[in-house]
């Protein structure tokens, strides 16, 4: 988030900086709390400026990164709040594909089997709920941002339980249980690196015997 010139500020407890950009103006970032990035909003001019009637506090970097970090770790614990919430759900449903979405508080077109969600939830790029051929339903999401983290899941939800790779290229998986009635939900997120963001995020209803 360094860059010479940049100033930093707290509008309303929110991260906002104030960079400059390539042609010599500038821009406004704004902390998104769904992705846990940056994002341009050039209505926070108006904030910055003295006399707006914001509750607006000038930082310095080492304060506004602290300040981020933290925003960071609050949101992607409530990120996986809210995955949990949905794997509970899943574990409460017995239809398919379209029931499964209802209860998720979800609507989509159902197509083959499968519900592609358009636009998808706040910060994530993807959602697709699907029916499987033996093992339940399948809600797969990506998420948008570098918010959910293998640390932020284990807080979250426990330590999970690592999937030995089928390849050395191939996503390390870990999975991590919901249970539940009539049935359990398995989560599993895909990482890259143990320091990377989660690549992808599935949930799978596994119905109980």
């Amino acid at each position: 988030m360094s860059a010479p010139g940049s100033r930093y500020y707290a509008v309303n407890d929110r991260p906002v900086a104030v960079v400059p950009t390539a042609d010599g103006g500038a821009d406004c970032v704004v902390f998104d709390f769904a992705t846990g990035e940056m994002a341009p909003d050039r209505s926070y001019f108006e904030y910055v400026t003295p006399g707006s009637g914001k509750d607006v506090d000038a930082l310095t970097e080492t304060e506004f990164e602290a300040r981020l970090a933290a925003y960071r770790v609050d949101a992607g614990l409530r990120a996986v709040a809210q995955v949990r919430e949905w794997a509970q759900l899943l574990c409460a449903t017995t239809g398919g594909s379209a029931q499964v979405a209802a209860a998720l508080g979800f609507a989509g077109r159902l197509e083959r089997g499968e519900i592609a969600l358009d636009p998808a939830p706040p910060g994530y790029s993807t959602l697709r709920i699907s029916t499987g051929m033996a093992a339940g339903v399948y809600v797969t999401l990506k998420p948008a941002g570098r918010l959910l983290t293998r640390q932020v899941f284990d807080a979250g939800l426990g330590v999970g339980r690592e999937a030995p790779r089928v390849h050395p290229d191939s996503l390390q998986i870990v999975a991590y249980v919901v249970a539940g009635t009539p049935a359990t939900c398995v989560i599993f997120a895909g990482f890259e690196r143990p320091d990377a963001p989660v690549k992808e995020i599935m949930l799978r209803r596994d119905d109980n015997d």
